[in-house]
């Protein structure tokens, strides 16, 4: 029971030098008053849909790209290309099993391209996947 109380008291101290040391990290790294970012502009929708003009809505096509086999404990790529005129602005993939783990995912040009690793005994496949607009 001796031991108890300066074990107890030293844990305090403790906790009180650390809570005290992150409140003053907390209040150093506050952005100034004039820091403050502008007010977000506000995003305007017309009260009729049918009022929108239709050459302003760009078409967003998913397409999909051929399945890549990856061996085991191996690493390889697939890409799917955007249709003639289109490129992509957004995408990603789709794995054939659980042990098989995306390390890259990215455009380039028309084509969207994924990098997957391949953690399991025995092949499994990736294949990427895009949206499509024209820009």
């Amino acid at each position: 029971m001796a031991l108890m109380k300066p074990l107890v008291l030293t844990a305090l101290a403790a906790f009180t030098v650390l809570a005290g040391s992150t409140e003053t990290a907390v209040a150093d790294n506050k952005p100034a008053a004039d820091d403050k970012p502008a007010a977000k502009p506000a995003v305007v929708m017309p009260d009729d849909p049918a009022a929108v003009d239709p050459s302003l809505l760009a078409a967003h096509a998913q397409v999909f790209g051929s399945w890549s086999v990856v061996g085991p404990g191996q690493s390889a790529s697939a890409a799917v290309e955007c249709p003639s005129g289109q490129v992509p602005t957004g995408g990603g993939g789709q794995t054939s099993a659980f042990k098989i783990f995306f390390t890259d995912s990215y455009p380039s040009g028309s084509y969207w391209i994924i990098r997957g690793t391949n953690t399991n005994t025995v092949e499994e496949s990736i294949r990427a996947t895009a949206v499509c607009t024209t820009p």
